[in-house]
């Protein structure tokens, strides 16, 4: 049974689905037309006499699950019969706004099938989990997040079952076209909630920087379903500069390229031998077909980046400014490092979120700091479907948002298909349209989740049997069984279908060891068996050395620095010794001084002393007192002389010295 609060969040599912409806119907012209009637029905049966654009917006947003700016809702509600605004308020005359059948109807047809989904949905999880018991607010917040919005998702403790379930009913008609429905009236839910009033062209020079994954798609690495997608966006883009003037350039950051060419680094080191390769993504596979050489994958490179330029006209971004101190102000990038990292895994996980905080924040001053409320205003925007780069994208988002304490905001990211959608319904397409994009498509939804899940889990249990084997859990034969078998899991989501996909997302011991007898015995898989060992013990081997790298590493680090600090000491002591003996010198300088003085001042005295006796014997003619004089005068000058400078030297020249040394 569907609680009162369960259906509500039915029919936010219903909303879309009620809004493509009545889009079908040849009598609205607009989509503020359709949007009127949601207006209509909340306003006869709540009721309402009187209202605001505020209060009707939160009226909108708790019954549909709407979140429509006032602007649009005060454009519809003008021009509707029977509603006046008057200072702001707009006033019901309930006798002349009258009442629409059809979309009662619509709604009612909305709300049943959204219904009957999401039972039979919840009937398959429960199938599949027979043992646990399911959240109905989570499996409709997960199902909303699946069919309606392109971002990562917070939790996803039912999205692969959701994907399960849209790829084993393929062949319903009435599960399809109800997921369709809710994922095509999502479409023009978002040029309301954009405020997409004129379209036809677009208003405001746009540059999109488009990721790796994105420039593989176009030139066909990921897939023929990729490409389609891929194709979708370029076609709108086309259309954008169909005119006189060029309204959407397309580039790629340095950053971007630097990757790529990596990647075709690696490609050329497997070709040559360097390195082996395993569980390859699609990308890799595509550009290792048909190369027997390096030269062959450097020929290839240059036609990448040939095809993005001329066919596509996508071209490096050559902006070198963005660490000048214009920019400072606008950095949104943090000075952590990785370079310490002891998982691998972990280190090259926080490497590639370096690059891509780097890349959000050369948005953020390419538009000097100012935030935009939509997208297609934002003049910068990274185009992208790599989950990292648009949750960052969405963290920095609510940053600014705190701080700026406003809540419209768009970000810095945006996935494809969501781009793709915004410029199909501002360039004209949005309404009563029966060609919607093929992103639309929740079939073709289901296989790219489910494709980027299997990738996910082969990546992740790729490492854990790495590992079991290194600990000895497991032998040769068990680790390259279950290793082969990793390697034939469908990677393309053209090649995922409802018939196997529940053996296709199952990555159990149980279904890995199946085949282990199979792979024992089969000749075929000798060879490959041995190379998946061989890489294993290499990379094991390679991990060992690198270690001990950086072990010999750090140990010529410490006896570098020893020898600096013996130097340094060696040079201190050096100066010390100079230092004082510079400091003797001066103080044996300054003793000689004074030493010299003291003798001169006590003969100064004698002489002084000898002067006045000759002139009192010259006065009063005093012989014998002038020899008793001399003799006393010259025993005690030699005494004197003799005792001051033995003295002297003592004192200013030889204890001093003794006493420095």
């Amino acid at each position: 049974m569907i609680t009162t609060q369960e259906k509500t969040k039915t029919s936010l599912l219903a909303s879309f689905a009620t809004l493509k409806g009545l889009s079908d119907e040849k009598k609205y012209q607009s989509p503020y037309q359709i949007l009127q009637e949601f207006i209509r029905y909340i306003v006869l049966s709540e009721p309402l006499y009187s209202f605001s654009a505020v209060e009707m917006k939160n009226q909108l947003n708790s019954q549909f699950g709407f979140q429509i700016p006032e602007a649009v809702i005060k454009t519809a509600a003008k021009k509707m019969s029977g509603i006046v605004l008057n200072n702001g308020i707009f006033t019901v005359f309930t006798d002349q706004i009258g009442e629409d059948s059809l979309f009662q109807e619509k709604k009612k047809e909305a709300d049943e099938n959204s219904e009957s989904i999401i039972s039979k949905l919840s009937d398959y999880i429960l199938g599949r989990m027979p043992n646990t018991s399911v959240s109905n607010d989570l499996l409709l917040n997960e199902l909303i997040q699946f069919l309606v919005d392109d971002e990562p998702s917070k939790t996803n403790k039912y999205t692969d079952l959701i994907g399960e379930f849209i790829l084993t009913n393929e062949k319903s008609n009435e599960i399809q076209d109800g997921l369709n429905k809710i994922r095509e009236g999502s479409i023009i839910y978002i040029g309301l909630s954009h405020n997409i009033n004129e379209t036809g062209s677009i208003s405001k020079h746009l540059t999109l920087y488009l990721s790796t994954e994105i420039l593989f798609s176009l030139v066909g690495y990921n897939g023929e379903l990729y490409q389609q997608l891929a194709m979708d966006f370029i076609d709108q883009v086309k259309l954008a500069n169909s005119g006189q003037q060029k309204n959407i350039s397309l580039c790629f950051f340095g950053e971007t390229k630097d990757e790529i060419e990596d990647y075709f680094k690696m490609a050329e080191e497997i070709v040559d031998g360097k390195r082996r390769k395993l569980l390859d993504k699609p990308a890799m596979k595509t550009i290792l077909n048909g190369c027997s050489t390096s030269a062959d994958v450097a020929v290839k490179k240059s036609d990448f980046f040939t095809d993005l330029r001329v066919c596509y006209g996508i071209k490096e971004d050559t902006n070198d400014s963005y660490y000048e101190k214009e920019h400072f102000a606008n950095n949104l990038e943090s000075i952590e490092s990785v370079e310490n990292e002891d998982n691998k895994n972990e280190s090259e996980r926080k490497r590639k979120k370096e690059i891509y905080l780097k890349l959000i924040s050369h948005i953020n001053k390419l538009r000097k700091g100012i935030s935009y409320r939509f997208e297609l205003d934002s003049e910068h925007l990274i185009v992208t479907n790599t989950y990292d780069i648009i949750l960052m994208s969405n963290e920095q988002t609510e940053i600014i948002k705190a701080e700026k304490s406003t809540d419209s905001i768009c970000g810095f990211a945006i996935s494809l298909n969501k781009i793709t959608s915004l410029l199909w319904y501002k360039l004209g397409s949005g309404f009563s349209s029966s060609k919607y994009p093929k992103s639309v498509s929740a079939l073709l939804k289901a296989r790219i989740v489910l494709s980027a899940s299997v990738a996910k889990k082969v990546d992740y249990t790729y490492e854990e049997l790495k590992e079991q084997y290194r600990s000895g859990m497991l032998d040769e034969d068990q680790v390259s069984a279950r290793i082969i078998t990793l390697k034939n899991k469908p990677m393309l989501p053209e090649d995922l279908n409802g018939d196997d996909i529940i053996e296709t997302m199952d990555f159990s011991p149980e279904y890995l060891s199946r085949y282990e007898e199979q792979y024992k015995t089969a000749q075929h898989s000798l060879q490959e068996k041995a190379e998946l060992i061989e890489s294993i013990k290499e990379e094991a081997s390679k991990t060992i050395e690198e270690k001990n790298a950086v072990i010999a590493s750090k140990e010529a680090e410490i006896k570098e620095k020893d020898e600096k600090n013996i130097k340094l000491q060696y040079e201190l002591d050096e100066y010390r010794k100079k230092e004082e003996e510079e400091k003797n010198r001066k103080i044996r300088k300054n003793n000689i001084r004074r030493f010299i003085w003291s003798v001169v001042w006590k003969a100064l005295i004698l002489f002084g002393f000898a002067f006045v006796i000759i002139f009192l014997e010259i006065k009063y003619d005093l012989k014998v007192f002038f020899y008793v004089s001399l003799i006393v005068e010259v025993v005690g000058l030699v005494f004197t002389i003799w005792s001051a400078l033995k003295r002297d030297k003592e004192k200013y020249l030889v204890n001093k010295n003794s006493d420095n040394d």
